[in-house]
């Protein structure tokens, strides 16, 4: 593939997607911050997802440096819609606990809900908790960007588009 193939839309290769390796991994918890609209949260906890929540265990008022070192002492992946969560200049991916920013606007459950829903069945149910350190996630309705550390110390980019026939298309950002 040359480079500039590299960053082209193409269908996901599913027989080439990478495995998580064999071991107990622990199921993926969440750390929902203070922006995460309580429907949001009921919706996946009825799914059978782990939400911790900022605003109920009374911390909604306190500032993000606090909620990131609550969600790492809480081994939890945050859940956003906070912009800033997903500025590595103010939060860098070397010091996340792991980050699930949902790009939508608030006042749009139903969009917010759908995205999570996609995202989750398409790719983070495969990625247990113990993946999600240095990672962010950037979800919208019909798509989601993952940022990480490669293996040598690189960012990545990958961002991922699920079209209206139902294929998954994929695109190398950086």
């Amino acid at each position: 593939m040359n480079e500039s193939q590299e960053y082209e839309w193409q269908e996901f290769p599913w027989g080439q997607a990478p495995v998580m390796p064999q071991g107990p991994h622990k199921k993926l918890k969440l750390y929902a911050d203070a922006n995460i609209p309580k429907p949001v949260i009921d919706e996946l906890r009825a799914a059978g997802l782990v939400v911790d929540s900022v605003t109920e265990a009374g911390l909604g008022s306190h500032p993000d440096k606090n909620i990131l070192q609550r969600a790492k002492k809480l081994n939890r992946v945050i859940l956003t819609m906070d912009r800033d969560f997903w500025d590595d200049k103010k939060h860098p991916l070397q010091k996340s606990p792991g980050i699930i920013f949902i790009d939508v606007a608030p006042d749009q459950l139903d969009k917010a809900i759908e995205g999570l829903a996609k995202f989750y069945a398409l790719f983070a149910r495969a990625y247990p908790l113990d993946w999600w350190h240095e990672t962010k996630a950037r979800i919208t309705v019909n798509s989601f960007v993952i940022k990480g550390l490669s293996d040598e110390g690189n960012v990545f980019e990958e961002e991922f588009k699920l079209m209206d026939d139902g294929k998954l298309f994929m695109r190398k950002i950086r």
